[in-house]
């Protein structure tokens, strides 16, 4: 069975890139499409620059790539024994089809766990230690801290292109606690004080910014609840129900509308919150969304769940044709979630309301991500 082992959803929901044995890969999220294709010369220079399609690099086993946004820019980590070492961020260029810059962290302080890649700001995490580098122009360090202990690598980034705000969640020194990080105040000497949420009384294993990085998410060793917090004021705003048995919480993730929470965990579930102004959450008194809300719609998928993201809603030029079957059922159309799972397999399920009120979830879309690739490769290789 095909397997992957890494998968990021680029940080405004647009795209994806997998990481397995054979390099990384990189899709468009909704609808799915595969912009890497065997290299073929000539032809496909042209074909490349015309359609947006990307040559596969030749850069050994890959065990972590995030691209940056829509980007010709992906950062990526060699898998041990690979390409190299576990303490270097290769940023390639695909365009031109070549490594660009090698980024070094110190090897004290032992392999990489995690990156995290925005439009102006790359942030490396090892164990006990948090690089922050100018990105992706005169790439340069600009500051390095002690962190607590974080093997995982756990945290996450937001950036608003509106305003080019970039912010860092990761676990705070206190067991529990999350620690928020505005990226564009660092500089070598200072840095303005982070912000810090006692949110769990045990260990954080999943926390998620949403773009505008004023709402953070997170969930403990427990998986039982996730907490909503304003990153702004400190203050919970939601405390989300997923279960009442332990879990390991897998992934969390903000819709970019910041309406929606989806959670995966290892039960088989996905759960999507209503959060912010979103029904049924906005006719609740601040006690009730303080007890516990339950999830608008479970869905049972039992895979490890690397990645989640929304796609955007269709347009209407798309939904012509399904606009009768809509009004005809008296259902508003919602938007749709995505899972990247580890053996490789992209799911799709897009949810929408009916009259009273209630979510529903369409069937799935299913695809086995490595056969779709090959495909995709094949039908694009010019004829003799």
């Amino acid at each position: 069975m095909s397997t992957i082992s890494h998968a990021a959803i680029t940080l405004e929901q647009s795209g994806f890139t997998t990481a397995d044995r054979n390099g990384f890969q990189m899709y468009q999220l909704f609808p799915l499409h595969y912009r890497m294709h065997e290299h073929f010369g000539n032809f496909i220079d042209h074909f490349r620059f015309s359609n947006m399609f990307f040559s596969v690099p030749d850069v050994g086993p890959v065990r972590i790539a995030k691209q940056m946004g829509v980007s010709n820019k992906v950062c990526y980590v060699s898998m041990m024994n690979g390409k190299y070492s576990q303490n270097n961020v290769i940023v390639f260029n695909v365009e031109t089809n070549s490594d660009e810059t090698e980024i070094t962290t110190p090897s004290r302080y032992g392999a990489v766990t995690n990156i995290q890649v925005s439009h102006n700001r790359l942030a490396v995490f090892t164990a006990t230690r948090l690089f922050v580098y100018q990105f992706p122009d005169n790439i340069n360090q600009i500051r390095s801290e002690d962190i607590r202990p974080n093997p995982k690598g756990i945290s996450a980034m937001s950036y608003d292109p509106t305003t080019s705000a970039c912010y860092l969640a990761y676990p705070g020194f206190k067991t529990g606690s999350i620690q928020i990080m505005n990226l564009n105040t660092l500089t070598a000497r200072e840095s303005k004080s982070p912000v810090v949420i006692d949110a769990h009384v045990t260990e954080i294993v999943q926390v998620a910014l949403n773009c505008q990085g004023t709402l953070v998410a997170s969930g403990s060793t427990k998986g039982t609840v996730i907490r909503v917090y304003d990153a702004r004021t400190k203050g919970m705003l939601y405390e989300l129900r997923r279960g009442s048995v332990h879990a390991h919480l897998q992934c969390l993730a903000f819709s970019p509308c910041s309406s929606y929470l989806a959670v995966a965990s290892d039960k088989g579930t996905l759960h999507v919150f209503g959060i912010r102004d979103a029904e049924p959450q906005k006719r609740m008194t601040v006690l009730e969304r303080n007890l516990g809300s339950s999830s608008i719609l479970k869905i049972q998928l039992d895979r490890q769940v690397l990645a989640l993201g929304f796609s955007k809603r269709e347009s209407l030029k798309q939904n012509f044709m399904k606009i009768q079957k809509i009004i005809s059922e008296t259902a508003k159309s919602l938007t749709g979630l995505v899972a990247i799972c580890s053996d490789a397999s992209y799911w799709r399920y897009h949810f929408s309301k009916d009259v009273n009120g209630k979510v529903h979830s369409s069937p799935p879309f299913y695809e086995e991500l490595l056969e779709f690739s090959a495909d995709a490769s094949f039908f694009r290789t010019p004829l003799d």
